[in-house]
């Protein structure tokens, strides 16, 4: 957003202008008259503006209502201003905002466009522009009348035209002794002499291929896709959106992966613990069996001397037990038909 001056009484210059914190102006073409001395724009002025950076959009008014004279009047004062413009340095391709200087009404806008179309006679429609309340410039931008609309806060009751491309506020300030009204530029180009179109930095193919791209990326209208899902908010997800998400789970992932192989390296530690212990219990095993077997024939050693003799009557009285088993009925060994047999016979 830049921030800018008009003024007629008088010459502010080039580095009060910049010292003041503004970088354009909006400069009238026509002469003041005894009242307003530096009203009119001049070849010096414009080479002072231009060696402080500042920026000069042209302006036509001489009478309040000029406009209301028509179609005519338009052509007449459209050549008198290209005319100062081209003596001041300025170009031929530029606009030049003619002005309404007072509350026009519908039927006065027949008359308005008549003259911004004389204007268009001379200039070309396309540098034809307006300045005026918001009833004003707006009614001749539907009109195609004008291009350019520099709309003034003064009978706008508070109205905003979208489409405008300077706004001049109410507020004022004092540049070097002249009184101004500050203005807003509210598009990048608003109609100044030093504005350069940079050439695009892509073909119309290259331009496709990327808005392609950004389609597959951000979803059919940049809407997301619905496919991946939605967010907090209910919106789809973009395919950067999912590939976040999908990143962010696999970091949930990594982390309990790492946090389960903390758990796998404790278990393998508790294993070859328990490897160990089992070890060392075969190898206490292994000398039990190998001292148990030196000393088979032998009185057992203390403690197991202290079961020595009820062991022996045990194993006595199981000797005697397994010596009976054949004699006893339903136990292997014995045979249940030959008691039969012998029954049978005469």
């Amino acid at each position: 957003m830049r921030f800018g001056l008009d003024y007629s009484g008088g010459r502010p210059g080039g580095a009060a202008i910049r010292a003041a914190g503004f970088d354009f102006v909006v400069r009238y073409l026509t002469p003041g008259g005894p009242s307003l001395p530096g009203k009119q724009l001049t070849p010096a002025e414009a080479d002072d503006l231009r060696a402080h950076d500042i920026s000069i959009v042209s302006n036509w008014e001489t009478t309040a209502a000029r406009m209301l004279d028509g179609y005519n009047a338009g052509i007449v004062d459209a050549r008198a201003g290209l005319a100062q413009v081209l003596r001041c340095g300025g170009r031929r391709d530029r606009p030049i905002y003619f002005s309404a200087d007072f509350d026009a009404t519908p039927q006065d806008q027949v008359a308005i466009d008549a003259y911004l179309d004389g204007a268009a006679s001379v200039l070309g429609a396309a540098n034809v522009g307006i300045y005026g309340g918001y009833w004003t410039v707006s009614r001749a931008l539907d009109a195609g009348s004008a291009a350019w609309a520099w709309q003034t806060d003064a009978w706008s009751g508070g109205n905003v035209e979208t489409r405008r491309n300077i706004h001049q506020t109410l507020r004022q300030v004092r540049v070097n002794g002249v009184l101004c009204d500050v203005n807003v530029a509210e598009t990048v180009d608003f109609g100044q002499w030093d504005f350069v179109q940079e050439e695009p930095d892509m073909t119309p193919e290259q331009d496709a291929v990327l808005r392609d791209i950004q389609t597959q990326l951000r979803g059919p209208g940049l809407a997301g896709w619905p496919q991946l899902g939605t967010d907090a908010e209910g919106r789809h997800l973009t395919m950067v959106d999912g590939l976040a998400a999908a990143l962010s789970r696999i970091d949930e992932m990594q982390r309990r992966i790492d946090e389960l192989e903390g758990d796998t390296e404790a278990l393998r530690a508790q294993v070859g613990e328990l490897r160990t212990e089992i070890s060392e219990l075969e190898a206490t095993t292994a000398d039990l069996v190998e001292e148990v077997q030196r000393l088979e024939g032998h009185r057992w050693p203390w403690p197991l001397s202290l079961i020595e003799g009820p062991a022996e009557l045990i194993g006595a009285q199981l000797a005697r037990l397994e010596s009976l088993l054949p004699d006893l009925p339903g136990l292997p060994g014995h045979s249940d038909t030959e008691p039969a047999e012998s029954a049978g016979k005469p």
